[in-house]
């Protein structure tokens, strides 16, 4: 049932975030809701189809994006495996690890990209795109963390129902 929901669910945020998202700037970053509802479905206890999610929410980006195939995609994987560690010693406050996954998240994303267009001999200013680019990104991603978190907790509720108390 959730590889059925993950196609269209991330589909429409990938189309969303191209069109619409992209268009919003702060500076020059934006946010990423696709890393935001990967780390939200991987921060949920009951989620087993999550590397379906990152490897599905890492192609779709890598399609839409112009950065070399392997960076959202190693991005996404890197920052699951935290999230799904961070799972298991931070449960208590889900919020907590959803804000820390996101920051952790964003620079990693970042640093691949950078990293890769470095390799492929870009010349920029190391510090003009961390001030313009990644810190706005990371503010941008930050502030919709937990509004992400919620519906994408919500949705892993409906989809991995608990055991019903009598």
């Amino acid at each position: 049932m959730a590889n059925l929901i993950a196609l269209p669910l991330l589909v429409i945020l990938s189309v969303f975030q191209t069109a619409i998202v992209n268009r919003l700037p702060l500076l020059h970053g934006t946010a990423d809701l696709i890393l935001l509802t990967l780390a939200a479905w991987s921060l949920h206890e009951r989620v087993t189809s999550v590397w379906f999610w990152v490897l599905l929410g890492g192609v779709l980006v890598s399609y839409a994006s112009a950065t070399p195939f392997f960076a959202p995609l190693i991005g996404y994987v890197v920052m699951t495996v935290i999230a799904r560690l961070l799972r298991r010693r931070v449960w208590q406050t889900p919020i907590l690890a959803m804000i820390l996954i996101t920051f952790l998240g964003t620079f990693i994303q970042h640093g691949l990209y950078m990293g890769a267009l470095f390799i492929r001999g870009v010349t920029f200013n190391w510090r003009e795109s961390l001030n313009l680019i990644t810190l706005p990104s990371l503010l941008l991603n930050i502030l919709l963390a937990i509004p992400v978190y919620a519906v994408i907790s919500t949705l892993a509720e409906w989809v991995y129902p608990g055991e019903l108390e009598i």
